[in-house]
């Protein structure tokens, strides 16, 4: 079993457990994200403030190989692009190939953080730890 360190941030008026990894798609260079453990997302999402750090547009990402499919967010719903192979590398011996969300369409906040959802968790098959008190995570 692979244990990934988590780090615990505030973030939006509570402690949030964050993951630190690098996202790459193709042939595009790999980029570090800091994304929520969100149990509550049922994809894996990269954010505005992220896809800005890729240098990518809405435009850009609509022309990925994938599939567009809409997904409900703090309290609203947007079109993502699903792109299959993404390569999510946590650290030297770990390392997962699976779908992620791009939003391209919809009411987008512009400070929507990268989430990890329960989608990674499944594909993983990973138990999941966060005690806030303690300021600790995996």
């Amino acid at each position: 079993m692979v244990k990934i360190p988590l780090e615990v941030y505030e973030f939006a008026n509570g402690l949030r457990p964050m993951a630190h990894f690098l996202l790459r798609i193709g042939n595009l260079p790999s980029i570090p994200i800091r994304a929520i453990v969100d149990t509550g997302s049922p994809v894996t999402l990269i954010g505005p403030l992220d896809t800005r750090k890729m240098r990518l547009s809405k435009i850009q990402i609509s022309k990925f190989d994938g599939r567009n499919k809409p997904v409900n967010i703090g309290g609203g719903q947007i079109i993502t692009r699903v792109i299959e192979n993404s390569k999510l590398r946590f650290n030297k011996d770990f390392e997962i190939e699976m779908p992620v969300d791009f939003p391209i369409k919809g009411e987008e906040n512009p400070f929507q953080p990268s989430l990890l959802g329960v989608d990674f968790l499944e594909k993983i098959k990973a138990n999941f730890y966060f005690n806030p008190s303690k300021k600790e995570s995996y």
